[in-house]
């Protein structure tokens, strides 16, 4: 990626207005703006949706200003304009390419991530991780996740997502994810659960359900 082009992005559509740049460097392979609110530095993301065909990119942003770290994430297409993904808007209007080169795992794994926050209503998702290289969230791909992925023994049960698309399109995405955060002396996670629907003529739409809040995790697994 051209990352003249990823500094340029980050500038007029991760940062928020009112924001004042205080230093900027481009290097061949990563970006640093430090700006009057945060820190963002950026490195390619290992999203699966960064191999499909259409991806010319994508980065994953942290913004960092201790002991806070947001991610943000940028998904550059080929031939279109930047997304940013933790937008709502832009998250529905990526759905109607599910069917015409996005695979449904892809599409979840993005909410895994970008939409663990508290809150996901916008108009900005802003999901946080507990240091900046640390995920703020993830998608549970298998049933027994939270032995072999991740030891979080009193957490509820899940299961691998499911796709099922009807005769004209429309399609429905279920699945769980789950966050990871600090409390004063634990680590703890939130579960929820997914169901996303769309179709190739209409932005997707979403549910979350929290199955489970402040699960502890041990602190040495």
């Amino acid at each position: 990626m051209n990352t003249e082009r990823i500094a340029e992005v980050v500038q007029r559509q991760v940062l928020t207005p009112g924001e004042t740049i205080k230093d900027l460097s481009i290097l061949p392979d990563a970006v640093f703006v430090n700006t009057s609110a945060a820190m963002y530095s950026t490195k390619p993301a290992d999203w699966a949706v960064a191999d499909e065909d259409w991806v010319a990119g994508a980065i994953r942003v942290v913004a960092s200003r201790q002991p806070i770290f947001t991610t943000h994430g940028l998904l550059f297409p080929v031939g279109g304009g930047p997304l940013h993904l933790n937008r709502p808007e832009v998250m529905a209007d990526l759905g109607r390419r599910i069917g015409a080169g996005l695979s449904p795992l892809s599409y979840a794994e993005l909410f895994g991530e970008l939409y663990s926050a508290w809150e996901i209503d916008g108009p900005v998702v802003h999901p946080f991780g507990v240091t900046r290289t640390a995920r703020a969230g993830w998608l549970v791909r298998e049933a027994d996740h939270f032995a072999r992925v991740t030891a979080v023994p009193d957490a509820p049960p899940v299961a691998p997502p499911v796709f099922e698309q009807g005769a004209g399109g429309e399609w429905t995405l279920t699945f769980f994810s789950h966050n990871f955060y600090l409390l004063e002396f634990d680590t703890a996670v939130d579960v929820y659960a997914w169901t996303v629907t769309g179709g190739p003529d209409r932005p997707a739409s979403w549910e979350r359900t929290a199955l489970a809040k402040r699960v502890l995790r041990p602190l040495l697994t």
